[in-house]
């Protein structure tokens, strides 16, 4: 889900970015394949700007009754020819890219990246957030200035298999999803409480346990990391890892434990984590100050905005109630 959420927001972005006048990228593929991670993806950019709220909206033509369904959200229909389409320019995309393989789990990615979508367009709907026809319009008027001419851009519609009212629909959802970016990150910070700790780390329970005694007998902590931490990045340089904040560390039991400590100097007690393969780690963190609010650099604040959106993202499929008409495969 989290996957999907972020490559749709890359499509778009990659859509509506005008500042150069470049050829239009032949389509994307909504969906990625099992070994991509949310790691390898750009974070959102976000605007400043405010949420602006008209008075019309620009929104997918209902289905009647009638037509056949892939899916039903929250008792909102989702048509099984957008899902068809999709799949089509997603094998289109991937056909492209000399990357098709037999598994087609994909048709199950694609599917959870339509509902995700319709999730976001419920959400704003409900946060009244409206895109209007000259928004719109805008926007297709920068999409047509970075492909150079119409006549270019109405070959990129083609090349990629979009009709007129479909590319509205997608320029709509964008506006819609950078609305609703901006609207759900609003709050998060540009300043927090952090700690600067040192931490050194060992697979050896006993050697924990025996540098833990030797810190409390008063050796040095920096001078430990240096000489045991299996961590060599840090540990050159005595386990510094700098100031952080709640919520950026790769091993909450360590960020957990440096929050924990309430004076400078303090050491905790030994903490046990699972690394990747499933082994246990074992940690001695040390206080060095803490800062009640300090600055975030851009990097760790994009982290907790990333945090934030698929914190948010997570209780829309949550809290949805998701009927499944079309079967399709989920793969090995």
């Amino acid at each position: 889900m989290k996957r999907t959420f972020w490559l749709f927001l890359l499509l778009f972005l990659v859509l509506v970015a005008c500042g150069e006048e470049h050829p239009l990228p032949t389509a994307v593929p909504p969906v990625s394949g099992t070994e991509q991670t949310d790691e390898t993806l750009a974070p959102p950019v976000v605007s400043d700007e405010p949420i602006v709220l008209p008075t019309e909206t620009a929104v997918p033509i209902t289905p009647t009754p009638d037509t056949p369904l892939a899916a039903v959200v929250n008792g909102e229909p989702l048509p099984l020819a957008l899902f068809e389409a999709e799949l089509v320019r997603y094998e289109q995309a991937v056909t492209e890219l000399g990357t098709v393989s037999g598994d087609e789990s994909y048709k199950t990615e694609v599917l959870n990246a339509l509902i995700g979508k319709l999730l976001i367009r419920q959400a704003a709907a409900a946060r009244g957030i409206v895109i209007t026809d000259e928004m719109v319009e805008q926007a297709l008027i920068a999409l047509q200035e970075r492909a150079g001419s119409a006549e270019n851009f109405s070959a990129w519609l083609e090349a990629n298999q979009y009709t007129e009212e479909e590319i509205r629909n997608e320029v709509a959802y964008g506006l819609i999803l950078e609305q609703m970016v901006a609207a759900v990150t609003a709050e998060v910070p540009f300043a927090v409480e952090q700690v600067h700790a040192r931490y050194l780390q060992v697979d050896d329970l006993n050697l924990a346990n025996t540098l833990l005694a030797q810190l409390q007998n008063g050796d040095d902590f920096a001078t430990l990391a240096q000489i045991h931490s299996l961590d060599r990045v840090t540990g050159e340089n005595g386990g510094d890892l700098g100031f952080f904040a709640a919520g950026t560390l790769l091993v909450p039991e360590v960020e957990t434990a440096a929050f924990a400590l309430t004076e400078p100097g303090r050491v905790s007690e030994v903490i046990t984590a699972v690394n990747a393969e499933g082994i246990p780690v074992y940690y001695l963190v040390q206080l060095i100050e803490r800062d009640p609010e300090r600055p975030l650099d851009t990097q760790v604040r994009e982290i907790l905005v990333q945090g934030t959106i698929e914190t948010w993202l997570d209780g829309l499929w949550q809290a949805a109630t998701i009927e499944r008409v079309v079967e399709v495969s989920s793969g090995s």
